[in-house]
């Protein structure tokens, strides 16, 4: 991001866990058993 009339543009950068997020939406909608099933999804 560039900064704008001379004021300085920061990002703060919030460290997350990517990787268990990552596990969890797998073992929610992938895996075996399901967590949810085909009839919340029928649309």
């Amino acid at each position: 991001m560039k900064p704008r009339h001379g004021s300085v543009v920061v990002r703060q950068t919030v460290p997350r866990d990517r990787y268990s997020g990552h596990r969890w939406l797998m073992a929610d909608y992938f895996n075996d058993p399901d967590v949810y099933n085909n009839n919340i999804f029928h649309r």
